[in-house]
């Protein structure tokens, strides 16, 4: 009867990640170049071979309730997250006519400098700042392939292949990342990246196709996730109703085994 409980537990635990991730798309709806996530599910199996020496669940067990689980490996049965992935596809294109506003077409990462580091993001809304430091939209200094980008006032030009020209001055190419591993990039706030894989999985982009005076709008589908959204929370109710059907059966029955009948 437990193991009737901890089922569908678990299925609302997973929900409960859906929904988290749903109520971030939707919040990212209008943030310039924000790639949606998606989640997907694994069936967490049995594992009659193994020989567990207590009755806490097994390492692959990942959702928060080792120190309750009264149940052996072999009589585990349910699902878990097998993973939280990014949607690749490309956003739609804003024309806005400014000479710091870029998209990416396809592929490709801007490397910007912070605090923490270089992080990475596929935001093109950029500005000039102090000492003509082409920046950010959180005030990073957006890096080329000679380093910091520095331009001086007055209008300049992006080509498709990232290279800023001023006064038909060559001025430095944006430098732009692919990633071997995409698994490998973290959400890091305000729109940025954080890569943490190895360098060789790093690849500068010898020809990106970037388009100057338009930005690339969010990917999220809005209609497609409040749909979303509507099924999981119904899922979650469900899961809910079912461990609630699950504990007054016990109740019921452990009152009845506990009575002494005449």
């Amino acid at each position: 009867m437990l193991k009737a409980i901890y089922s569908p537990m678990s299925g609302a635990l997973a929900q409960e990640k859906v929904l988290e991730i749903i109520a971030n798309n939707l919040a990212n709806v209008n943030t310039v170049g924000f790639k949606g996530d998606n989640v997907t599910f694994k069936l967490l199996e049995p594992e009659p071979e193994k020989n567990y020496s207590s009755p806490l669940p097994p390492a692959n067990y990942k959702i928060s309730l080792d120190d309750v689980m009264p149940l052996r490996g072999n009589d585990i049965a349910y699902v878990g997250i097998a993973g939280v992935h990014r949607d690749e596809g490309q956003g739609p294109a804003i024309q806005t006519g400014n000479d710091t506003d870029i998209m990416i077409q396809g592929e490709g990462m801007l490397a910007v400098n912070t605090q923490d580091g270089v992080r990475y993001t596929r935001s093109g809304q950029l500005g000039v700042g102090p000492n003509g430091i082409l920046m950010s939209p959180g005030g990073h200094a957006v890096l080329g392939e000679k380093g910091t980008i520095a331009v001086q006032a007055g209008k300049f030009e992006i080509n498709h292949r990232g290279e800023i020209y001023q006064d038909a001055k060559l001025v430095d190419r944006l430098q732009l990342y692919t990633f071997a591993e995409p698994a490998s990039l973290e959400r890091a706030g305000m729109n940025l990246w954080h890569f943490s894989g190895a360098d060789e999985e790093r690849v500068a982009m010898k020809d990106p196709s970037v388009m100057q005076g338009f930005l690339e709008g969010s990917n999220v589908n809005a209609i497609k996730n409040l749909t979303s959204m509507i099924i999981a929370h119904r899922s979650y109710e469900a899961y809910q109703k079912a461990v609630g059907n699950y504990d007054r059966i016990m109740e019921i029955s452990n009152n009845q085994l506990g009575s002494v009948r005449a």
